[in-house]
């Protein structure tokens, strides 16, 4: 879901990166891999995010509260609804 979303928003020129590119990177760095959560799961999960209409959003928060991960988002709204969410300038 987080690839598909960094592909929307290059499309619509937020970003300037590819998206394998950007996940690449994060692979690189921290360690990044796939989830092997059951997508039934997640969406469960997202069906409790009720503070977004945004797919996108209920679906990476969803997935990175069903295991109490940190997750990095730029985004003030999920960081103000998850707090394990973090951006760092």
């Amino acid at each position: 879901m987080v690839r598909l979303e960094l592909q929307y928003l290059k499309e619509i020129k937020r970003l300037n990166v590819a998206p394998a590119t950007i996940l690449d990177e994060f692979t690189s760095i921290m360690g990044l891999m796939i989830c092997n959560t059951p997508f039934s799961a997640i969406i469960r999960q997202a069906e409790l995010e009720t503070w977004t209409r945004d797919p996108f959003d209920r679906i990476i928060v969803a997935q990175a509260r069903l295991h109490g991960a940190p997750l990095v988002s730029k985004d003030e709204t999920i960081r103000a609804n998850y707090p394990l969410a973090v951006w760092v300038d």
